[in-house]
């Protein structure tokens, strides 16, 4: 449970809560963004960069996928915005949503965070969430299971009908220490995990046939492949592909073009390689799969 008293670490922390210089008995919370444009963007990383005397410690999460985020902040003035919102809290367990607005709507009452005072408010409005979410008894997300391979190295299933995404991905995974087999399409990616067990699926949305989002609803469907990670990697990265890739099933979203460390990253969280070598570094020293 990530949400805890001001001033000392629910249970767990260590799970939550970055490795810092120094101890900050703070615990953390991930926020997640939902159509704010860039300049609000900047200015969250800059406020909860900054607040080293809040009660609660805040970073922005690296993924907006189901269970990658504690409190969702929603632009309510984009086309869509309420909508999103609106879907995010019927979600399972769904977590806080802060809406932000220009104005008290007749059919919502007011945002919860204007943005004509969205600096000063940004830091009081995510502590006012906390703090109901507590009050509320809420409770964390549980980690996505893991399949844990009897043999060899942990395997990832590689879906995307483009040759040279699935040979990029795969030699960023062997630099981790992990195998990988590929399939063309949604239907040879069924068809792999018929025949083997995979402890991860990185899944592309676009493809010929059965799309990312199909597919992902599929195996989650299937009582012996829905413990299974499915992470979404797509181009689309509007708040209704994230949601719909919620929807479906899917453990964490990755946007198109992916950089190296959010792949590490987003594998280090559904799985834990026994093989993995000690120092494997990407290859080539570069940040970013530019191509994927």
């Amino acid at each position: 449970m990530p949400f805890a008293e001001a001033g000392r670490p629910s249970r767990g922390a260590a799970d939550l809560m970055p490795v810092l210089s120094g101890s900050d008995p703070r615990p953390v919370f991930r926020v997640g963004l939902f159509g704010l444009a860039q300049r609000f963007e900047r200015v969250v990383e800059i406020v909860l960069r900054h607040a080293r005397h809040n009660p609660y410690r805040f970073e922005i999460a690296a993924s907006r996928g189901p269970g990658e985020y504690d409190i969702a902040v929603v632009d309510m003035t984009v086309h869509g915005g309420a909508e999103v919102a609106s879907t995010l809290l019927r979600l399972p367990q769904a977590r806080p949503v802060v809406r932000v607005g220009r104005r008290a709507d007749p059919s919502r009452g007011e945002d919860d965070l204007l943005l004509d005072a969205f600096t000063i408010n940004l830091l009081k409005v995510l502590n006012s969430a906390v703090d109901r979410f507590l009050r509320a008894g809420g409770q964390h997300l549980p980690a996505p299971p893991t399949a844990v391979r009897a043999s060899a190295r942990p395997t990832v299933l590689i879906v995307d009908d483009s040759a040279s995404v699935r040979r990029q991905i795969a030699l960023a995974l062997r630099h981790m220490g992990l195998a990988s087999d590929g399939a063309a399409s949604a239907q040879e990616g069924l068809e792999a995990l018929d025949r083997q067990r995979y402890e991860l699926v990185l899944a592309d949305v676009i493809m010929p046939g059965m799309d990312g989002y199909r597919f992902t609803r599929q195996v989650k469907r299937n009582r012996d492949l829905r413990d299974i990670p499915v992470v979404i990697l797509t181009s689309r990265s509007s708040p209704f592909d994230l949601i719909r890739g919620a929807l479906a099933g899917c453990s964490s979203y990755l946007v198109k073009p992916v950089s190296l460390k959010s792949l590490r990253d987003t594998v280090a969280r559904h799985l834990k390689p026994k093989s993995q070598p000690p120092g494997a570094q990407p290859p080539g020293g570069t940040d970013r799969l530019s191509t994927i």
